[in-house]
């Protein structure tokens, strides 16, 4: 259960507040993997949606899972059925037009949080916080 989950490993953490942000969150994919296999940090992927939305769970998450190729990327997808605002109050969230990340450390704190696409500087700087010592 979260937060417990972030606790003993870093994690990269991708948010995304609508289903048409998926060709953004790819533009990750490629460093997200490379990060992983080195199991240097794991990857989580939280779809973001108001609560009113639960009802539509399960489809929700049948269409996540088709769009998910790899079974570890259907693992790593969590989606989120909350307050949207409240969720972005907590995380200092400002434009869901963006897919944002987040570098947790072991303790479960934010140590990095970065908005937009990949690009070769946040790519740096997320590689920088996965590598910082504990």
């Amino acid at each position: 259960s979260f937060p417990d989950d972030f606790r003993g490993s870093r994690t990269i953490v991708l948010v995304a507040f609508d289903f048409k942000q998926r060709a953004d969150l790819d533009t990750w994919g490629p460093f997200i993997d490379r990060i992983a296999c080195g199991d240097r940090a794991r990857a989580r992927l939280f779809p973001v949606l108001p609560r009113a939305m639960r009802m539509m769970e399960k489809m929700i998450v049948m269409t996540l899972r088709k769009d998910a190729a790899e079974p570890a990327a259907r693992e790593a997808t969590v989606p989120l059925f909350v307050d949207v605002d409240e969720f972005c109050l907590a995380l200092d969230i400002a434009d869901r037009d963006l897919i944002h990340t987040f570098v947790v450390v072991e303790d479960g704190s934010v140590s990095l949080h970065c908005a937009g696409l990949y690009d070769d500087a946040a790519g740096q700087l997320v590689e920088a916080h996965v590598a910082k010592p504990a």
